[in-house]
């Protein structure tokens, strides 16, 4: 007989999963904002038989190690065993990236419980500390940790600087920037005081990006950084596009980028070439986006996902399913 199928379904949604912590010496606290979780679901389902089995990352891009750190599965449908990476040598600590620190993951293994059907069912996973009376570390939806986005299908548009509605309402919106910085000893999130808001569309040839700036005035540069994957472990293809002066940094000399500032300069239109970014015929790829305003000597950054520590590493992205 052949076995039933159980899809838990990924919610293909734009999440914006930062939630601000206030200023404090609380590791608890810090890892709400800054410790990365992510599963690797490859179609944007988990589909369980009798069993499955997934990885949940973490990368830690606090401004101190994490001493001791265990997983939970929670979930009235499921029993789960959960197992630390082999090869994950100073477990259970999890290093922090400005210490070293890379990348570690935890293998779960699901096995559905006697009478439960087919069905859509919710799993959170909960990262604690053993050694401190109630250390919870944060608690993740599987759809959140995910971090899957449909990624709109361009049809017409025109990079001429002239954004319309018809052009870009396929496009995906993806806002929330964040400052990670230092104050005192501490790190602390905080959203951006100056926004930008980037909408992102593709066909077969080409990724598409507009951009909208707010503030920036005098700037000395105004730099929107799209960093693009194709997989988790993948050193990432960066573009970088500059508002004030419409200069591009590209691989390859920018090859078949084309870009474009409205008259006001307030919001840009962007084409890059997938070839160029190394994900051309994927279904999916991992996309990061961030600002940095230049004044004088002072460098204010914004990040979409992840901040300074994470910036160059796609396990923190957003992963984006190419639409039919």
């Amino acid at each position: 007989m052949r076995s039933a199928v159980l899809a838990v379904s990924i919610a293909l949604v734009l999440f914006s999963g930062v939630a601000f912590a206030h200023l404090c010496n609380d590791v608890f606290a810090q890892a709400r904002d800054n410790l990365v979780v992510k599963v690797d679901i490859r179609d944007g389902q988990l589909r369980i038989g009798s069993e499955a089995k997934f990885h949940v990352y973490l990368l830690n891009t606090m401004d101190r190690a994490i001493d001791d750190i265990h997983l939970d599965v929670l979930s009235d449908h499921f029993v789960a065993r959960v197992e630390p990476d082999p090869t994950w040598r100073t477990f259970p600590t999890l290093k922090a990236v400005k210490q070293g620190g890379g990348k570690q993951y935890f293998i779960v293994t699901l096995r559905r419980k006697p009478g439960v059907p087919d069905g859509r069912y919710r799993i959170q996973l909960r990262l604690y500390s053993e050694r401190k009376p109630n250390g919870l570390f944060k608690t993740v939806d599987l759809e959140q940790a995910a971090d899957l986005n449909v990624l709109g299908r361009a049809r017409g548009i025109v990079v001429d600087g002239t954004a319309n509605r018809a052009e870009w309402e396929n496009a995906v919106l993806c806002e929330g920037f964040y400052t990670y910085s230092k104050r005192q000893q501490y790190f602390e999130n905080a959203p951006a005081r100056e926004q930008v808001r980037v909408r992102l569309a593709a066909d077969d040839r080409y990724l598409y990006l507009l951009a909208n700036f707010q503030g920036g005035e005098g700037a000395d540069a105004d730099v929107l950084g799209l960093y693009v994957a194709p997989v988790p472990d993948a050193k990432p293809v960066v573009v970088r596009f500059d508002r004030v002066t419409g200069r591009v940094e590209a691989p390859r000399d920018g090859e078949g980028v084309e870009f474009r500032m409205s008259a006001d300069r307030s919001s840009a239109e962007c084409r890059v070439p997938l070839s160029l970014l190394g994900v051309e015929g994927l279904s999916s790829f991992y996309v990061n986006l961030t600002r940095d305003l230049h004044r004088g000597t002072s460098v204010v950054a914004t990040y979409w996902r992840g901040n300074e520590f994470s910036r160059l590493d796609p396990v923190a992205y957003a992963r984006f399913v190419v639409a039919e």
